[in-house]
């Protein structure tokens, strides 16, 4: 009697997920308004480390990165257990470096540029940004959300845009926008504006096509880049932000975001000796 041979099956070999979806958090330390920035630690670690652990409650990111060309901000990832990547010094925003990078992520089609100065980025918005590229509403995507006080509308360093009816950006400036005729309808217009978070989504393709492209009169007078990409012709779909994010361009800009971190860690404390 012939015994049949047992039947041998073969392992199921589970192929990994591409990281498909990238965030890129880009890190530079040459700030002219506030040196170093990215490093400063006095609410307990670096600035930029803030930013990634803020961005890591997106949920649908496959991976998030630094990118930087500073051996100090790469040695402090190491530290911080992020993955960081090495670029060159040549990038002169966020967006070239964040291009660069792309190198050395081959399988990336959806990149979510957080820039490292913007500590309280919520990671819903990231995931916002995620799907209206995925769904193909747009291939340049960004964020905004009302202004804090009047002063933030004449302030320069708080950047504004105007979206048309269906959220394409008309034009992001420094100046106080939309304007207004007469005084008494611009004592209360800063209501109606709406500050730009720095934080963009883009397709691969876009980013990488952005590159090489002569900056525009407007980018140069505004220093935005954003302005040579709609002169350019490309759409910029901008969302509303959950809450409010605030990026850190100044010296007061971080140390009310310590006095914010501190004010957090206290009622955190307070709540668990209260439930002890």
């Amino acid at each position: 009697m012939t015994v049949p041979a047992p039947t041998v099956t073969a392992p199921t070999v589970t192929k990994p997920r591409l990281a498909t979806r990238i965030g890129i958090v880009p890190v530079r330390l040459g700030s002219s308004r506030l040196p170093g920035k990215a490093l400063l630690e006095e609410s307990g670690q670096p600035l930029f480390v803030h930013t990634v652990r803020a961005a890591r409650e997106a949920s649908l990111l496959d991976e998030l990165v630094v990118a930087s060309d500073s051996e100090e901000v790469l040695a402090s990832c190491e530290q911080h257990g992020i993955r960081g990547l090495r670029t060159s010094d040549a990038p002169r925003s966020g967006s070239e470096r964040c291009a660069e990078a792309l190198a050395q992520l081959p399988d990336a089609k959806i990149v979510i540029d957080v820039q490292g100065d913007w500590p309280e980025v919520d990671g819903e918005d990231l995931d916002r940004l995620v799907r209206s590229l995925d769904s193909g509403a747009a291939g340049i995507a960004t964020l905004c959300c009302p202004l804090d006080h009047k002063g933030d509308f004449y302030d320069p360093h708080v950047v504004k845009v105007v979206r048309a009816s269906n959220g394409q950006a008309l034009y992001f400036s420094r100046a106080p926008i939309p304007g207004c005729k007469s005084p008494e309808e611009d004592a209360q217009g800063w209501t109606q504006a709406r500050r730009h978070v720095g934080i963009y989504g883009f397709r691969r393709e876009l980013l990488e096509g952005l590159q090489g492209q002569p900056s525009s009169s407007l980018e140069e007078r505004e220093e935005l880049e954003q302005l040579s990409w709609l002169h350019a012709g490309h759409k910029i779909l901008v969302l509303d932000a959950a809450g409010r994010p605030r990026g850190i361009e100044t010296r007061s800009d971080y140390d009310a975001f310590v006095r914010r971190i501190a004010a957090a860690d206290s009622a955190k404390r307070n709540e668990g000796t209260e439930r002890a």
